[in-house]
Formats: structure tokens, C-alpha cells, sequence
């Protein structure tokens, strides 16, 4: 198995990764924090997107 990369990103970057993403597979909303967990995204393949719903604070996790 592979060990997972976490990537913070900023809010450029994300918007960018956002639009590249073919689909979103399932979504978290918890204490203030937003979870996507996507598929196919053409550079980085299965990530997961996790940003802050008050701040502008945005990591990615991906292989």
C-alpha cells in the first residue's frame, strides 16, 4: 500500500483542482470542516479535499 501525500493548498489551487475533478463521490460537513472525497482527478487520481468552512485553510490528501 501506498503512504498517503497531504498537500495544503491554497484557495487558487483548489478552486483550480475543484474544476478538474470528474466526481465527487460522497461529502462530510462536521464542526466547521467540509470533506470531499473525489475520484479521477487527471494529476493527482483518488484525492480527498478537506477545507474549513470559516477559514481559508484547504489540504489535499491523495497516493
Amino acid at each position: 500500500m501506498k503512504a498517503a501525500k497531504i498537500t495544503p493548498l491554497t484557495i487558487q489551487q483548489y478552486a483550480k483542482i475543484s474544476d478538474e475533478i470528474d466526481d465527487e463521490i460522497d461529502r462530510v460537513v462536521h464542526a466547521g470542516m467540509l470533506a470531499a472525497k473525489c475520484i479521477k482527478h487527471p494529476e493527482f487520481g483518488d484525492i480527498i479535499l478537506i477545507s474549513s468552512t470559516t477559514d481559508a485553510d484547504v489540504l489535499m490528501i491523495h497516493l
